[in-house]
């Protein structure tokens, strides 16, 4: 863990070590995890920003975070630049 990062230098390698010491199913497990933390997070500031909107409307905003404009315009007929994130 190098560059930029919110965790104290005095704990990198303790953090390291931990990581090591996970089996690789562990580590997934960890992976998958911190993934559907990040979209519950995500989700939690569309409907902060955007109250009321429907679930298609949510899952088109999410993925337009997650996708980007281009995949989001070609998979779900969304353009984040025009209708938002």
């Amino acid at each position: 863990m190098s560059g930029r990062s919110d965790t104290h230098p005095m704990f990198e390698p303790l953090i390291i070590e931990g990581f090591r010491k996970m089996s690789p199913s562990q580590r997934f497990k960890m992976a998958i995890e911190m993934s559907e933390a990040i979209r519950d997070l995500a989700k939690t500031g569309i409907l902060k920003r955007h109250p009321g909107i429907s679930d298609e409307e949510l899952r088109k905003r999410l993925g337009a975070l997650l996708l980007g404009r281009e995949l989001s315009i070609k998979v779900n007929d969304w353009d984040p630049e025009l209708e938002g994130y």
